[in-house]
């Protein structure tokens, strides 16, 4: 199923967060000429989750909103962009048709208003990217897990770096970046979708990306440079996000049948969509996590970003 944008989406690009960061879609109940009811997926433009600057809209989120409509043969299902805030207001405050998103994260708050299925959306956290063949620069930054020590790597005036102007990227992260936002190594930049151009020419040494984000634009702006995602050290375990209806008695009911489609596929074949989107090396990491996660009887289980290990563990 090829989805096309309709609506603002047309004419103009909303920004939005996956939160994710957040993946998001829109479901509207609303009886049709042969009585099937109308889910209207909403998403926002965060790439490579939802990319929204073409006609036909693709992206991993979209690709998973797509795997999960051709199994709802009961709705009518269109596409239109809203931003994120516009779409936690709607549901919240009951406005107009019934709401859902397909790429939230589950939070006490949300869950006052909101109806979640099951998790369907796994993804790596926020990223120290680097050069490729920089990498062995950084081996002073790493504890014996193999994970960044951000607040070190902060503090090395040696070491420059870009972030975004006004982003959040976690409690952990924002924690150490607080205290280095004023300092010379770090600039603050309006658009971090120029990072990939800056590491390539060198003007930074390093900046902050979910590791799927970071391909993205390596793909799009300079595929010819080889980056290497390294982990933050305590903030490593796998994001989850999915899909998430109003709490009214349409939002369960949808919700039930998502639920029911997840309980018949356990091994989450929709992911895939978004190891497409990792390098070599994150989606190796990743398929592996993810097994783990599946095959997991603790559902508190922590899911940690190591790739060394599973680097180790292909030698033996």
């Amino acid at each position: 199923m090829a989805w096309r944008l309709r609506g603002p989406a047309r004419s103009c690009i909303v920004a939005a967060l996956f939160a994710l960061t957040s993946f998001a879609a829109t479901g509207a109940k609303a009886q049709t000429a042969d009585d099937k009811a109308s889910l209207t997926w909403a998403v926002p433009p965060f790439a490579p989750a939802f990319i929204t600057d073409r006609e036909e809209l693709t992206g991993y989120a979209a690709a998973t909103q797509n795997w999960f409509a051709s199994r709802l043969p009961q709705y009518h299902h269109s596409v239109l962009q809203v931003p994120l805030a516009r779409l936690l207001a709607e549901m919240k405050n009951g406005e107009g048709d019934l709401r859902c998103s397909a790429t939230l994260i589950p939070t006490d708050e949300r869950r006052a208003f909101i109806s979640f299925a099951k998790t369907i959306l796994l993804h790596l956290p926020i990223s120290v990217v680097v050069r490729a063949d920089d990498e062995h620069k950084f081996d002073r930054f790493m504890n014996d897990q193999g994970h960044i020590e951000l607040n070190r790597l902060l503090a090395d005036p040696a070491f420059s770096s870009a972030i975004r102007i006004g982003r959040a990227y976690g409690t952990h992260v924002d924690k150490h970046l607080d205290g280095f936002r004023d300092s010379t190594q770090v600039m603050l930049v309006a658009d971090d979708t120029k990072f990939l151009r800056m590491l390539n020419l060198k003007r930074i040494d390093w900046t902050l990306y979910f590791p799927s984000e970071a391909e993205f634009y390596r793909r799009r702006q300079t595929p010819e440079l080889a980056i290497k995602a390294l982990p933050i050290s305590g903030n490593t375990t796998l994001l989850e996000a999915t899909i998430g209806c109003a709490d009214t008695p349409a939002g369960r009911t949808a919700i039930a049948e998502i639920n029911q489609i997840i309980d018949q596929n356990p091994s989450m074949p929709w992911t895939d969509f978004y190891a497409q989107w990792l390098n070599p090396n994150d989606r190796e990491w990743f398929k592996a996590a993810r097994d783990q996660y599946i095959n997991s009887d603790h559902i508190e289980a922590r899911l940690e970003y190591s790739p060394a290990a599973i680097s180790a563990s292909n030698k033996q």
